[in-house]
């Protein structure tokens, strides 16, 4: 009798495994199928001699499902719309907080033109949403604005790291700080007051954001890659393209942490401005 009620014990819980592994599974599928969208064409109709951005992103998780993701949107026919964050934690938890916030950011897309007025009002939505739940959770984000007819982007950070802005032409790299005072992350305060920052755009500047992940990812000694680490590796890999660049600043913290397992995930999303026309 006992050997029978351990058979079924195992038999029902190898069948549940399976299931949850399958659930896994899809929502893995799901989120990269969203990562792995088509970029949208910004601006619509270009002329050569005129700002134009091309986009690209590279994705490591640290488990099955991410808490780090992107989305990128046509904030008007001439403005692109970028958005990068990341949910604290990771697993499915942080997974289903990354839907919600899709959902967020398609609803306030229309006011996406104005930096400030987006992030404000993602997050008092996102804080009425987050009164619900048991425990209190946060989302760091940073939203940029990159206007081709105007030549301007603007920005607002929620928490979160300052992407760089690398022009090529002076060989100048800086990081893309936002005014004191800074925004708390997502969820924090619904009223929150986000401040605005702006910068020039021209032709062959490439801005890189990422989330912590990159940049506090470590090695078997618990040495930090760092922020300085990936200056230089942006540095080093000024002119090339901004594949080449996005493999090669993944590339850099992956050998630099060795066999060490991913502790959080590593989120890059490039921005490359150019006046050339789109190739056929």
């Amino acid at each position: 009798w006992l050997e029978s009620l351990r058979t079924d014990y195992r038999e029902e819980a190898t069948f549940r495994l399976y299931d949850i592994e399958r659930d896994l599974s899809s929502a893995k599928d799901f989120q990269r199928s969203y990562l792995e969208k088509p970029y949208p064409k910004i601006p619509l109709v270009h002329s050569e001699g005129h700002l134009r951005f091309c986009f690209g992103h590279r994705y490591q998780m640290a488990v099955a499902l991410g808490g780090d993701f992107f989305d990128i949107f046509p904030a008007a026919s001439d403005c692109a719309g970028v958005f990068i964050a990341d949910v604290m934690g990771h697993g499915t938890r942080s997974a289903l907080i990354t839907t919600l916030l899709r959902t967020l950011i398609k609803d306030f897309s229309k006011q996406g033109r104005n930096a400030r007025l987006f992030m404000s009002e993602l997050n008092k939505a996102f804080c009425h949403l987050m009164q619900s739940m048991p425990d209190p959770l946060f989302v760091s984000a940073f939203y940029l604005v990159g206007d081709a007819t105007g030549r301007v982007a603007t920005y607002c950070s929620a928490g979160h790291p300052a992407p760089f802005l690398a022009r090529r032409h002076s060989r100048r790299i800086t990081r893309l700080e936002a005014p004191d005072p800074r925004g708390s992350a997502l969820g924090v305060v619904a009223q929150e007051d986000y401040t605005a920052g702006q910068c020039r755009l021209m032709a062959d500047d490439l801005i890189l954001l990422f989330t912590d992940g990159a940049y506090e990812a470590r090695n078997h000694e618990g040495v930090a890659f760092g922020i300085d680490r990936m200056h230089e590796t942006l540095e080093r890999l000024l002119y090339h393209s901004k594949d080449e660049i996005l493999d090669g600043v993944m590339k850099a913290i992956l050998d630099f942490i060795g066999d060490e397992p991913l502790s959080d995930d590593i989120c890059l999303v490039a921005i490359e401005v150019t006046d050339k026309a789109e190739p056929a």
